[in-house]
């Protein structure tokens, strides 16, 4: 059986009961080390007997439903199958070229000290927007389950320690290959440079496995990071996304609120805890990388990266934060500014939602002409 609940203690949690009405299990969420958010499912076998379920649920929470099923398979307890339709999220940071946000080399470094204001305008006169809270989701989630480890850092390196890194250059003359990190590079060339920063949690730079002419395998330091093909997927500049926000209206602090592609919206509760290392996230039917809980990690535990988050009213949400920090990968988020925020640790990257057409051919792509 599939349930939602609430943290708590003996008195506050969920029972199963015989017909009688006399209790023959309890269940209850630990507070202690907590990665539990209210309203988020418990999955539990039906002990022998059991005719009722009983449980607190907040009623600020975001109700979904119980799920019943004589299936032993997890996945059965998820009856419904959500279909994210295609869409386009670019390689490359924003930049200016002329006088619009692209995505391309331009042979200095993204754009940033612009508020999410102006960041939604000038996405949407391209008739494009900025990364969604949706699509930076399936990165995270494609990346731990393409990689097997959630220390994205380490995994494709950390890069450069700096938020103006010249992009592009340095990745883009070898495809969608992925970089990768110190202790990979260092077994293939012990000599890699060894420059730990952060607390001497993480390591400065990021490497590409080459191949020289004799066949024999080397490594190329690069400052600019690729993984899963995205240039700078975390560590550079926090990206302001757009169809999502934490209103943190009365009974409703640290819910995000996401805007659907069909323009429906739901709310998914977040931890209020702000500078903890992400231990559980929220997941569910859209697999959501909301972080949740109490409970603290580290830089080589659980996520490995951080969520920090504000419950004033009207908080944007960034996400993959700025610099080579150890707390900065895939499934990092800020929640703590609102939308006249600009600083030059912040900036975004394009993203289309709608109708894609494919090019029959290379001449074809290259004949389109630019409509906004």
């Amino acid at each position: 059986m599939r349930f939602p609940s609430v943290p708590g203690t003996s008195l506050v949690g969920s029972v199963f009961c015989d017909a009688a009405g006399k209790v023959i299990e309890n269940i209850v969420v630990p507070t202690l080390s907590n990665k539990f958010e209210p309203g988020m499912y418990l999955i539990k076998d039906v002990p022998e007997g059991a005719v009722t379920l009983n449980f607190s649920i907040l009623n600020t929470a975001e109700f979904d439903m119980v799920v019943l099923s004589n299936s032993d398979k997890i996945e059965d307890m998820e009856p419904d199958w959500y279909y994210d339709e295609e869409h386009l999220c670019a390689v490359l940071e924003t930049v200016i070229a002329g006088d619009k946000f692209r995505s391309c080399l331009t042979g200095g470094s993204s754009v940033a000290s612009m508020s999410w204001t102006d960041f939604h305008y000038y996405s949407q006169q391209r008739g494009m927007q900025q990364i969604d809270a949706m699509m930076h989701s399936r990165i995270a989630n494609l990346c731990y389950a393409f990689y097997g480890r959630r220390d994205m850092q380490e995994q494709c390196g950390a890069g450069q320690h700096t938020n103006v890194r010249t992009i592009g250059p340095d990745t883009m003359t070898r495809g969608m290959r992925d970089t990768v990190g110190y202790d990979y590079a260092k077994a293939i060339n012990p000599n890699v440079t060894n420059s730990l920063i952060d607390g001497n949690l993480v390591h400065q730079y990021a490497w590409f496995v080459d191949t020289d002419q004799f066949g024999t395998r080397i490594v190329t330091q690069v400052n600019n990071i690729c993984c899963l093909g995205y240039v700078n997927a975390y560590g550079h500049k926090y990206e302001m996304m757009d169809g999502v926000d934490l209103p943190n209206d009365s009974g409703n602090a640290g819910k995000w609120r996401i805007w659907m592609p069909d323009g429906t919206i739901r709310y998914v509760k977040g931890s209020t805890n702000s500078g903890y290392w992400i231990t559980g996230v929220w997941h569910g039917l859209y697999m959501d990388m909301v972080p949740t809980g109490t409970f603290n990690g580290s830089s080589s535990t659980y996520y490995t990266d951080m969520y920090y988050v504000n419950t004033t009213t009207g908080r944007v949400v960034c996400r993959g934060n700025n610099y080579a920090h150890a707390f900065g990968g895939v499934s990092s988020a800020n929640a703590y500014y609102d939308a006249s925020y600009a600083n030059t640790n912040v900036g975004s990257r394009l993203a289309f939602r709608g109708k894609l057409v494919r090019a029959q051919s290379v001449a074809a792509y290259k004949a389109l002409v630019e409509v906004a």
